[in-house]
Order: C-alpha cells, then sequence, then structure tokens
C-alpha cells in the first residue's frame, strides 16, 4: 500500500495539493483521472520521489523510505518515450537491464515480450510504430522486477491492437504488483480500473462516472 498524509505542493505561487490524504491499494490497478494540469503527473512524481513535497509524508508498505529504496520499488513508464531510437529493442533491453540491480531473467522478458507482440526484437527503435515503442517503453519499465508500476498515459496516440496488448499486459502485473495509472480513455477504466480516483474539480468525470455507476473517489486538488 501506499500512503499520502497531509500533502502540500506548490510550484511558485500555484498550490497543486493541500493537505492531500490518499491510499492505493496492493495487487490492484488504480486508474487517475482529471483534466490536464490537475496533478496527475505531480502525483506520480511525488510517488516516484522525483519530485518532493513540500511538506507532507509519504509512506510505502508502511514506511518511509529514502528515496534510493523507492526507486529499487518502483518502476515508472513516463508518457514521453524513453528509448535509443538507433539500438534494436534487444539493444534497449540489454542496456537497462544491465542498471538493475535484480533484473527479470530472459525467459520472463520473452514472456513479456510475447504477451505484448513485439515478436521481432531486432528491428531499430526508429523504425518502430508509434505503439510498439510504446510497448518496449513498458517492457523496459519492468526490467527491475517493480512492486511499484507507475504509468503516465501509457496508450496515449497509438491503435487499439497496441492498447489490447497492453491491457492483456497490465491485467497479468497486477497480480504481483501495485499499478497506479494516467488515462483520459474511459474504455481504459472500465477495462482495468479497480479504483478510480478523480484529481480536480472538472465535473465531466464526476457526471460520467455516476452515470456509469462506477465506485470513485474524488480529490479537489487545491
Amino acid at each position: 500500500m501506499i500512503e499520502l498524509i497531509n500533502i502540500h505542493k506548490h510550484y511558485q505561487r500555484k498550490t497543486i495539493f493541500n493537505k492531500l490524504n490518499m491510499t492505493f491499494a496492493d495487487r490492484q490497478v488504480t486508474v487517475l483521472l482529471g483534466e490536464n494540469g490537475a496533478g496527475k503527473s505531480t502525483l506520480l512524481n511525488l510517488i516516484s520521489s522525483l519530485e518532493q513535497p513540500n511538506s507532507g509524508t509519504i509512506k510505502y508498505f508502511d514506511k518511509t523510505l529514502t528515496t534510493k529504496a523507492i526507486r529499487q520499488l518502483i518502476g515508472y513508464i513516463p508518457q514521453d518515450i524513453a528509448l535509443f531510437e538507433h539500438m534494436t529493442i534487444d539493444e534497449n533491453i540489454a542496456c537497462f537491464k544491465a542498471l538493475c540491480r535484480t533484473p527479470l531473467s530472459d525467459q520472463q522478458i520473452t514472456n513479456y515480450a510475447e504477451t505484448l507482440n513485439l515478436q521481432d526484437r531486432q528491428q531499430t527503435v526508429a523504425k518502430l510504430s508509434g505503439g510498439t515503442k510504446r510497448k518496449v517503453n513498458l517492457l523496459i519499465g519492468l526490467l527491475g522486477q517493480p512492486q511499484i508500476l507507475l504509468l503516465d498515459e501509457p496508450t496515449v496516440g497509438i491503435d487499439l491492437k497496441s492498447r489490447y496488448d497492453i491491457h492483456r499486459l497490465l491485467v497479468t502485473l497486477k497480480e504481483q504488483c501495485l499499478i497506479i495509472l494516467t488515462t483520459h480513455h474511459l474504455d481504459e477504466v472500465e477495462a482495468l480500473a479497480d479504483n478510480i480516483k478523480v484529481i480536480g474539480s472538472d465535473p465531466f468525470y464526476t457526471k460520467v462516472l455516476t452515470d456509469k455507476q462506477w465506485p470513485f473517489e474524488s480529490y479537489a486538488n487545491n
């Protein structure tokens, strides 16, 4: 479980979170919804320790951890593609795997690649479609066997088949880790979410989720 306690975060004069209290359950997929600028990416950055709150505490499995310990727990897949374009899929895997303290086995990498339908791993990244790049990006984020998986818009701008492949893997992964993702796709919410948290004051998501009778929690961001 991740627990955020009285989190305050501001940038200069703009307050993003004020006394935010929120929990995320283990072995479940929690989807974050909210308008652009509501603070979803900031929240992921705080949880991953890429940013620090101005005040408040974040606990991981009932412990307050150092930045180093947090980063050993977490696999973070950002919205921007973080791959070496001139290298093949396998070369990217080998490069990032070498940085992991306890990397996946070659067999598990193959299993995940098959689930994602990554069939030709000798292609250079520059030649891949946008959907395939996103699938490789996800696979790279899994190499360190994270207990917590954070995904910022993991299926933005890609084809339906690639989205399905990513969904299929995430459903399998939630059996072994805590997953938090942001999305604007309501069909993705229906396919994946065990929990839904709405960040900010935009009434659109509240109305849609209420109409669909999906349980959710709403959090004002200031």
